[in-house]
Parts: structure tokens; C-alpha cells; sequence
């Protein structure tokens, strides 16, 4: 069980060490998911979990009348955290040349470097293919067997936006269904370029009326889908954007889909799972002296107890929304 259920910016807030708290201020607000998820410290780097299988049996009795014996059952899962580290270098030259302001912004680089990796890690991390990484979002929740991709089957993780080759355009009434899918939501999460097609849609008052807004939240403006948040990772950068138009959707047909995935951030549903907080440690100089170090270090995952707290809606091809 976790220590503490904690966000990296409420984490940061706390650090006395000014260096340490604006690099990691620095690594959670480049990224919009890594500011709003959730993180608990867990043992040995692995969160180990029971998930029910069968709930414990109620009904209704007579007066005298004993209430029948149940227990449930349950089954034993965990997810393990993967060490995140860089060791930065800083040439002592330049130092003297432009003082700590260059070491500082070689770090605040690092930092955006290892927000961007994580994040894209959070969707396509694969341990079957690099197992360095942790298991992202993508590779967790899918149809769980059922073939079933519709959303009549409540234990699948995967809607079809469209079962047409090739995909086809974001239908609302498919998003509503991904939306009531999951337990407790408070976060759509998409590509930039998709949320692009939100703010195109809210401007036809046909189509979504108020749905999709605008709303101030620690001062940000936060476009919105009723009451979820819609997050689209990092700012533009050197990095590809997340979910791009590449994925194959459920019909086959050419790469050009991209997924939304709907997610409940909360300790017992899509949740950050951490050995230690994260640390930015300088070293000081190298045994010649030539450069300056700095290790960036965390040892992190994420873990999904409640199998019904997210769900990815698949095969959205870059077209307008419609009904």
C-alpha cells in the first residue's frame, strides 16, 4: 500500500532545496498528465494488488433468518516501477563563460527530455519488446479477450470508434459510451492535433452546444468534454506529439487512426506507482575536473487496480467530429 498518494507539483511545492524543486517543477508541468496523475511510494519498486473476480454476496432476509456466508473472490496482480535516469554534463568552462544560469538550462532540457519520454512511455511502453520500460496504456487495456470492441461488453477496454477499414471521424455517441465505460472519469487524453477537431466542433453550436468549453483551473484555460479535462501530453518540441495518426484501427486498413483514452486518476484506478520520490542530485566536478555533473534520477511506473478506471476508444481517423 502507498505511503502517501501525492502529484509531483504538490511534491515539488514541499522540496526546501530550490534546485531540486524547480527541476521537478520543471519536469511535471511539461507535461499535462504527468501534473494531474497521481503518484504513491510502493515496496521494492513493485505494486502488488488483489483484484475482485466475485463480489461477496447481500440480499434480503427474513426476520430469524440467517444471512448466507460468503467471501468473494479475488485475484493477486503487480506492477513494477522502471528506473528514469540522466546524467547531465556541463563543460566548467562554460560556467565561467555564462555563469549557473546555462547549467540551469541545460538541466530545465533534461528535464523536458525525461517529462516527454515519460509521457510517451505512459501510452506506448511495451516490456515484451524493451523491458526497461513499463507497460503503458496501450498495451494494458484492450478487449481482454472478449472480441468484443462495441462497448455492449463492459469487461472489454477497447470501443472501436469505427470498424471500417481505415477508421473513420470521432463519433460523440461513441465517446459518451467509452465515457460511461469507466468508473469515476476525470480525464480525456488525446493528441493535439484531435483536440483541434474539439475546438472546431465547439464553434458548430449544431453539433455540441455547451459540451466542449473552456474552464479555468489553477489558472490555466482547460478545454473540456462536459466535466473530463481533455490532456493532450507535452507543448510542441523536437519530440512527436502523442497518439498521432499512425495507428492501424479495428477494421485494418492504412495507419492513419489515433485513440482517445479515458482515464479515472485515483489511488485504486490509473495511478503512478513510485519507489522513491524523484531526485535531481548534483555531483559536482569529475575526477579531471573538466565537467560538472548532475544525476536526474526516478524509479516509477503506473499500476491499474480497478480494471474498470480506464479504457481506450480506437480507430478515429483526422476528420471532423460528428454526432
Amino acid at each position: 500500500m502507498a505511503d502517501e498518494l501525492i502529484t509531483l507539483p504538490e511534491y515539488a511545492k514541499g522540496l526546501t532545496d530550490p534546485l531540486s524543486r524547480g527541476m521537478i517543477q520543471q519536469f511535471s508541468e511539461t507535461s499535462d498528465i504527468l501534473s494531474r496523475i497521481p503518484f504513491k511510494t510502493v515496496q521494492q519498486g513493485r505494486n502488488v494488488f488483489d483484484r475482485s473476480t466475485a463480489l461477496p454476496a447481500m440480499q434480503f432476509r427474513g426476520l430469524n433468518q440467517e444471512p448466507e456466508i460468503s467471501h468473494g473472490e479475488t485475484e493477486e496482480f503487480q506492477d513494477h516501477c522502471a528506473p528514469l535516469s540522466g546524467l547531465l554534463e556541463v563543460d566548467r568552462l562554460k560556467k565561467k563563460r555564462y555563469g549557473e544560469r546555462k547549467m540551469v538550462q541545460d538541466m530545465q532540457g533534461q528535464m523536458i527530455k525525461a517529462s516527454e519520454l515519460w509521457t510517451q512511455t505512459f501510452f506506448d511502453g511495451d516490456t515484451s519488446s524493451e523491458p526497461r520500460e513499463y507497460d503503458g496504456l496501450k498495451r494494458r487495456l484492450t478487449d481482454q479477450g472478449t472480441g468484443s470492441v462495441d462497448g455492449t461488453n463492459k469487461v472489454s477496454r477497447l470501443i472501436a470508434n469505427s470498424v471500417a477499414s481505415g477508421g473513420g471521424a470521432l463519433s460523440l455517441t461513441k465517446l459518451d459510451i467509452a465515457i460511461r465505460r469507466v468508473a469515476r472519469p476525470n480525464a480525456l487524453i488525446m493528441s493535439p492535433l484531435m483536440q483541434v477537431k474539439f475546438t472546431q466542433a465547439m464553434r458548430d453550436t449544431n453539433l455540441t452546444g455547451h459540451v466542449i468549453h473552456y474552464e479555468q483551473d489553477a489558472g490555466n484555460r482547460v478545454l473540456m468534454y462536459g466535466k473530463l479535462p481533455i490532456l493532450t501530453g507535452y507543448d510542441v518540441s523536437e519530440t512527436d506529439d502523442i497518439l498521432p495518426f499512425d495507428e492501424v484501427g479495428q477494421g485494418g486498413g492504412a495507419a492513419q487512426c489515433t485513440s482517445i483514452y479515458v482515464a479515472s486518476f485515483r489511488e485504486d484506478g490509473v495511478c503512478g506507482i513510485q519507489t522513491a520520490p524523484f531526485e535531481v542530485v548534483p555531483l559536482g566536478p569529475t575526477d579531471r575536473g573538466i565537467f560538472h555533473r548532475n544525476l536526474a534520477e526516478w524509479d516509477s511506473g503506473i499500476t491499474i487496480e480497478d480494471k474498470y478506471s480506464g479504457l481506450r476508444l480506437s480507430s478515429i481517423t483526422d476528420a471532423a467530429i460528428v454526432a
